[in-house]
C-alpha cells in the first residue's frame, strides 16, 4: 500500500512539473524599402507549447512577417 501511494504521488508530481524556461522568438520581415528586418523577442518562463503559441501570435497578416521559435 505504501509503494502504491508513493508511486501515485511520484506520477502526480511529474505531471504537475513542466519544463518552463526562457525562450527566443525570431521574426523577420521586409519594410517598404525592402530591407530585411530581424526582431528577437524574449519569451520568459514559458513551456514549449506556450512559447510556440506566443511566437505564432507575433506574426502579422498586414505584411509578410514570419516568426520562428529558436
Amino acid at each position: 500500500m505504501k509503494n502504491l501511494i508513493l508511486g501515485v504521488s511520484a506520477i502526480a508530481l511529474l505531471g504537475l512539473a513542466s519544463c518552463k524556461k526562457d525562450r527566443n522568438c525570431e521574426c523577420t520581415y521586409q519594410d517598404t524599402g525592402n530591407t530585411t528586418i530581424i526582431e528577437n523577442k524574449a519569451i520568459k518562463n514559458a513551456t514549449l507549447k506556450d512559447a510556440k503559441r506566443i511566437c505564432d501570435d507575433y506574426e502579422s497578416s498586414g505584411f509578410t512577417k514570419t516568426c520562428t521559435l529558436q
